[in-house]
């Protein structure tokens, strides 16, 4: 291979995945809500983008494996399965019926709970951890499985309806400890404070989860896990101009999954309170407000992660040529 097409590949980074779930969830979230062009348009940039990451791992595969002894970098590369998994639901859509799917989305789910294995055996058995080990990414590792009732619909529900609690459980017992990390413990390297978003994405992502599972669900379930999810997105976005200041960094992608989610979370809520008019207009409001904004994030990481790679590339074509 041509040293300086394997030189970009190498510079793809890992957290790049986030971006994909990202784009292809907010494609998926678009088609659902009626827009079905433009959602297309998303879910194939973002496997476009995932066709590049599949050549990274193919000729890159030994250095993207040393980028895993990273514990920030293992913590978000599951980000890569849970990408496979939503566009494993693109596809079915697209090609419906077809084994092929069933094995991406299976395939996929197995993956995720060998990098999951990976982290535990390698980031946290021989460690001996502090609250300052500790980042909000670990909610990907460990309820990133949320994704599994979230495209499970399509595929097989059951497993869905019992990995939602299971992803609630570990919600749940991880987010006393983030929480104490992010107030108690200033994030000192400037990459990691996008991932503070990852904050909002679990609860959403539970949430989203159990309604795509049970369909006539708790009322009263569904009310205390939007409130809770909410307030934490809305602290969240009001600490992002704050975030966005840091300047570009791979862990820009952190911005754009957590907003998709909650927006999606937000949406199936407005379905689910249909039959109750000040519900359901109170949520719908939101849901509108908070898709624009979830379009505007992914977008603005879409371009800076295109100027980012594009420089990448200018560089190393100057580089390869002297």
């Amino acid at each position: 291979m041509n040293q300086a097409l394997k030189n970009f590949l190498n510079a793809i980074p890992i957290p790049i995945c986030g971006l994909i779930l990202g784009t292809v969830s907010l494609g998926n979230l678009l088609f659902a809500e009626g827009f079905e062009a433009i959602g297309n348009i998303f879910c194939l940039i973002g496997i476009l983008i995932m066709g590049l990451f599949l050549l990274k791992l193919f000729f890159t595969f030994k250095n993207t494996l040393a980028d895993l002894k990273n514990p920030i970098i293992a913590s978000v590369a599951p980000t890569f399965t849970m990408s496979l998994m939503v566009i494993s639901v693109v596809l079915e859509r697209v090609f419906p019926n077809l084994l092929m799917n069933d094995l991406l989305w299976l395939t996929s789910i197995g993956l995720h709970l060998g990098l999951m294995t990976y982290f535990v055996v390698v980031h946290i058995l021989p460690v001996d951890i502090t609250l300052e080990y500790v980042y909000p990414s670990w909610f990907i590792t460990f309820v990133g499985i949320g994704v599994i009732p979230n495209t499970s619909a399509v595929f097989i529900k059951e497993l869905g309806e019992i990995v939602v609690w299971i992803a609630l459980v570990l919600y749940f017992a991880l987010l006393p400890v983030i929480l104490k990390r992010i107030m108690f413990q200033k994030m000192t390297e400037a990459s990691a404070v996008p991932l503070i978003t990852i904050l909002t994405a679990p609860g959403s992502l539970c949430l989203a989860g159990y309604l795509s599972v049970f369909k006539e669900g708790s009322a009263l379930f569904v009310a205390l896990m939007l409130v809770l999810s909410q307030a934490i997105y809305f602290c969240v976005v009001f600490y992002m101009k704050k975030m966005l200041e840091v300047g570009f960094y791979p862990s820009y992608a952190a911005f754009t999954f957590p907003l998709v989610i909650s927006a999606t979370a937000m949406f199936k809520s407005s379905q689910f309170f249909m039959d109750r008019p000040i519900l359901f207009g109170v949520t719908e409001l939101l849901s509108i407000v908070e898709t624009v904004l979830a379009i505007a994030m992914v977008c603005y990481v879409l371009l800076k992660y295109f100027v980012h790679l594009y420089s990448q590339t200018k560089s190393l074509i100057a580089d390869h040529e002297c």
